[in-house]
């Protein structure tokens, strides 16, 4: 006798139910992670550049090779931050090409013991995060996770025009910034920067956003490695040191006394190196310097520079990409980077036919773009723009670099004059220097003249590494369409599947 046998057995039945129930919940939960990441508004990154195995400069490969003593480095980080990734693979590359490095990761969030010792050791203070630190013993540098982002510039321009929009990272300077910090490290020996007072110059120590000028001492002592001494020379009997190859006037407001600039003229005479920077408000009144200036190819007349396209609501500041040939700035340059002037003046080359046939050879650093102007009227404390004696629809110079002996942009030794005068000393100021507008390089602007002026070429070659995000942007609609598909349409769409596997089991 046969007997018939069910096609569907209790026991499969069970587990085709069970595999059902674990499709549906899965889909949940995919449908779940797809809401979060939505809500949160989760952008992916992917560093084109990862994947290079040459991904390092010349240079940072040459200074990894000259590591001789035991250096270590501290990422206090959070490990979900944007920047993180980056700064750990680009870390982790260095350790690659040098047994002398150590790298290690502290989470300041999950392990805040260990970040409160370091913090302790390194003087860092109670609310320091996201930093990195470089350790040689008996010294150490600290890089800062606001120095190794370069921003998009035209979301910025689309912020100074009134328009919200988020501003979005386009590179990472992080080669820059820790290259520039082993470098330091390596050096032994102490290299003295001079800063001139006594003429209503920017406070160097001061945390004041607009004046002070703290952050670019500490640039210059920390990332530069220089020690600074504070300079007057209003005395007969004081003169710039011997020691001392860099001097800085830093926005004078007063005039200086023809003594003193007898000796800032010796100073150059003997090869001396000078960064001049002039006071926006102060174009009324010289400062002394502009003679001085003259005989070494720089002319600083009273007046202001502007740009019609490339400026903010105020109409004064000037946002610039336009950069000379010069070695200083070609690291800006290739980096597509941009400065911001508050108020620059104008400060541009000598005309040749003014100048000796001996004379320092002066070059464009920065300048205005096409649609600059200038601005001559200065009644009234005003930058005024006068018809008969100001140009409009032209590239304006705002800073240049002159130099006299040795060949023009590269190395020069003791001996060779060099010269940085710059338009604007409040674009170095606090407030200006880290963080004029997301996108401008301020900063990195201030560490590439100080190199230059002090012959220092190995960070300036290095360029930002470029960053792609990927965005998908969707309509309210489209986002109401798509929600419903992820929380109503596929988990429903699985469901009728599998009542349809069931129901057609069951038959």
């Amino acid at each position: 006798m046969n007997i018939e046998r069910s096609s569907f057995e209790p026991g499969r039945r069970v587990r085709t139910t069970i595999s059902a129930v674990v499709s549906v919940l899965a889909a949940i939960a995919i449908v779940g992670l797809l809401n979060f990441l939505a809500v949160t508004r989760k952008i992916w990154r992917y560093d084109v550049a990862a994947q290079s195995t040459e991904s390092l400069s010349p240079l940072t490969r040459q200074i990894l090779a000259a590591q001789t003593n035991d250096l270590r480095i501290t990422i206090l980080f959070d490990p979900e931050s944007d920047l993180y990734p980056h700064v750990d693979s680009l870390l982790r590359e260095y350790a690659a090409r040098s047994p002398h490095l150590q790298v290690q990761t502290i989470d300041y969030l999950r392990n805040p013991g260990a970040a409160e010792l370091a913090k302790v050791r390194y003087q860092l203070g109670a609310g320091a995060t996201d930093l990195i630190i470089f350790d040689a013993g008996d010294r150490h540098r600290v890089v800062s996770a606001g120095e190794l982002s370069v921003f998009n510039s035209e979301d910025t321009q689309a912020i100074l025009a009134g328009e919200e929009r988020e501003i979005r990272r386009s590179g990472f300077s992080g080669e820059y910034h820790f290259t520039s910090a082993i470098a330091a490290l390596q050096e032994r020996g102490e290299t003295k920067a001079c800063y001139l007072l006594g003429h209503g110059e920017h406070p160097p120590d001061s945390q004041e956003p607009l004046m002070g000028y703290a952050r670019l001492l500490k640039l210059l002592t920390g990332e530069k490695n220089l020690t600074v001494e504070y300079l007057k020379l209003n005395a007969a009997t004081n003169q710039i040191p011997a020691d001392c190859p860099l001097l800085i006037i830093a926005g004078p407001t007063a005039p200086l006394l023809p003594v003193e600039v007898a000796k800032i003229e010796a100073f150059l005479q003997r090869g001396g190196r000078l960064l001049v920077l002039l006071h926006p408000y102060a174009a009324e009144k010289p400062s002394g310097l502009e003679e001085l200036l003259q005989r070494w190819g720089i002319a600083a007349p009273p007046a202001y520079a502007g740009d019609e396209q490339f400026t903010s609501y105020t109409k004064l500041d000037v946002i610039s990409q336009s950069f000379g040939s010069h070695a200083l700035v070609a690291p800006l340059r290739r980096a597509a980077g941009a400065l911001y002037f508050p108020l620059p003046r104008i400060v541009a080359p000598m005309p040749a036919n003014q100048m000796p046939a001996d004379a320092p050879r002066a070059e464009v650093l920065v300048s205005t773009s096409e649609h600059g102007l200038t601005r001559s009227n200065l009644k009234g404390g005003n930058a005024g723009f006068d018809p008969a004696k100001d140009a409009k629809n032209t590239s304006v110079p705002i800073a240049v670099a002159a130099e006299k002996g040795g060949v023009a942009g590269v190395a020069a030794g003791r001996g060779t004059t060099r010269i940085v005068a710059i338009g604007d000393s409040t674009m170095f100021a606090n407030e200006t220097l880290d963080k004029p507008r997301p996108e401008a390089g301020n900063r990195d602007f201030a560490g590439l003249v100080v190199s230059w002026l002090l012959d220092r070429p190995q960070s300036m070659a290095i360029s930002p590494k470029p960053i792609r995000e990927y965005r998908l942007s969707l309509t309210a609609r489209q986002q109401r369409l798509l929600r419903w598909t992820l929380v109503a349409g596929l988990p429903g769409a699985i469901l009728l599947l599998g009542v349809t596997v069931w129901s057609r089991r069951r038959a």
